[in-house]
């Protein structure tokens, strides 16, 4: 299974939403539509270097992406 990150808008804003755990990238872009979300990524990894201030680390979407 993997995770992928939603966004959603609500209020003129767009917001970060729940993750999905699904089993692949069109799954989880399937249960996003039915739920009023749109898949941004996935989550690869968190790497936590003391020297940074971010630490989010994603898959760009499904045209920008690539599938080992």
């Amino acid at each position: 299974m993997k995770i992928f990150l939603t966004e959603i808008e609500a209020y003129g804003t767009i917001f970060a939403g729940p993750n999905i755990v699904a089993s692949s990238y069109e799954r989880a872009e399937l249960a996003a539509s039915q739920n009023n979300l749109v898949v941004v990524g996935e989550l690869d990894s968190i790497y936590v270097d003391d020297e940074l201030e971010q630490h989010l680390n994603t898959l760009p979407k499904e045209e920008d992406r690539i599938i080992h």
